[in-house]
């Protein structure tokens, strides 16, 4: 019996010892990387025939337009083209409103429905002044309209 007592605490032994020396890790790692780009926003006015105001990048832009002086009392107009571009690659919804000429002048362009310009889409505006015959109350007056584009991402 103390044999095997003691053939079994030096097997034991050994196989602790043999535990001991064995052993198994396992380990992993991933990464994932996304990248995101955001796109550009912008537009832009132009015209011939008005003082356009379009600071890059802020979405909001001004043409005024002074009509030529009249020379008859006849009831006549002063057109005013201006064009809208957008030039981001985010589509922008367009919003245009207009000064009100004094009477008997009025805008020729009148109220605007509020639409989408994508990247590189232009829309051309037909606005200006126009008026009724004239009298002698009208002598020496001015009057002007501002239109205001302004624009937003969808």
């Amino acid at each position: 019996m103390r044999k095997i007592a003691t053939l079994l605490v030096a097997l034991g032994l050994t196989l602790g010892l043999l535990g001991a020396g064995i052993s198994a890790t396992f380990t992993d790692n991933a990464s994932a990387t996304m990248t995101v780009q955001v796109g550009t926003f912008d537009i832009s006015l132009a015209s011939s025939q008005g003082t356009v105001d379009c600071p890059a990048g802020l979405g909001v832009c001004t043409v005024t337009y002074t009509a030529p002086d009249i020379m008859s009392s006849t009831a006549a107009n002063a057109p005013l083209t201006f064009t809208v571009t957008s030039n981001g690659t985010i589509p922008a919804k367009i919003h245009v409103t207009a000064t009100t000429p004094a009477a008997p002048f009025t805008d020729m362009l009148g109220p605007v429905a509020d639409f989408t310009l994508g990247q590189n889409e232009s829309h051309v505006f037909n606005g200006g002044i126009a008026w009724p015959e004239l009298f002698n109350a009208q002598l020496g007056m001015s009057t002007s309209v501002t239109y205001t584009v302004a624009a937003s991402d969808l």
